[in-house]
């Protein structure tokens, strides 16, 4: 039964592609539909929080004798669990910035909110094709949640970089969507104003990134430069160079 949150927001995606404006003009609705969209992840967690070990994915990856914090954690302990949570914190996300942006014209506002959930949607097709709650077949257990991610950073840092990757999408199809219609009226404010919380966002999340790699994983230092590390750093990087392209040397942002 849980299989059907998936379907709801897939069909949800695809509403507010058709119409990007009822976060506008349809408040009530529009939030509906964005929870429609978290709805899958958050139904998976639940069940990993209550142990359901008849869906095979908590049974492989969770543990009744884990504490809450942990069990929760396991949410995004493969590889099912971390896709349906960035598809949730993009929902957050587009309804966040799904109002238009300074001097944003009509059609760039709902071509950008076009995109954001249609990367959404893209995430949750991705999703189902993995089947996250598939049922456990003959009882099947596996060895739980890997001891060296229960730990307080494996439930803060995974979270807090699918939050900047989602801030990083909406930066992008703030982006194309003036390069499509050249409406670059305030581009420095409307930029800014998603550059900035994803910068700090990101830092955060490469930060106690850092400090679980060097405290609990012994990776031989807070950087090795392997390809997750690397994956995080360059869309920082990309946040850094968009925080300061007003920058002017000797003068003084007024």
């Amino acid at each position: 039964m849980w299989g059907w949150t998936l379907v709801l927001a897939i069909l949800a995606c695809i509403v507010m592609m058709i119409w990007p404006k009822w976060r506008v003009e349809q408040p009530i609705v529009s939030v509906f539909l964005h929870l429609a969209v978290a709805a899958p992840f958050v139904a998976l967690a639940s069940r990993f929080i209550v142990n359901d070990t008849s869906i095979l994915h908590v049974a492989l990856n969770g543990g009744e004798d884990l504490p809450l914090k942990y069990r929760f954690a396991a949410t995004w302990a493969a590889r099912e669990g971390p896709l349906l949570m960035w598809a949730a914190w993009m929902g957050l996300v587009a309804w966040w910035f799904g109002r238009p942006l300074a001097s944003e014209g009509d059609k760039t506002h709902q071509l950008r909110i076009r995109l954001m959930h249609g990367f959404t949607l893209l995430l949750l097709l991705i999703s189902m094709t993995l089947d996250p709650f598939a049922e456990n077949p003959f009882g099947l257990k596996g060895t739980g949640l890997n001891e060296l991610l229960q730990t307080d950073l494996m439930v803060i840092h995974p979270p807090l970089v699918f939050l900047a990757y989602s801030l990083c999408i909406a930066l992008a199809a703030t982006s194309l969507a003036i390069l499509q219609y050249g409406d670059d009226a305030d581009i420095d404010k409307r930029m800014l104003h998603q550059t900035r919380p994803g910068l700090l966002i990101a830092t955060l999340g490469i930060g106690l990134g850092g400090l679980w790699a060097y405290m609990v994983l012994d990776w031989g230092g807070y950087w090795a430069w392997d390809p997750v590390e690397t994956g995080s750093f360059l869309p920082w990087l990309a946040l850094v160079l968009m925080g300061h392209l007003r920058t002017r040397p000797g003068k003084t942002s007024t």
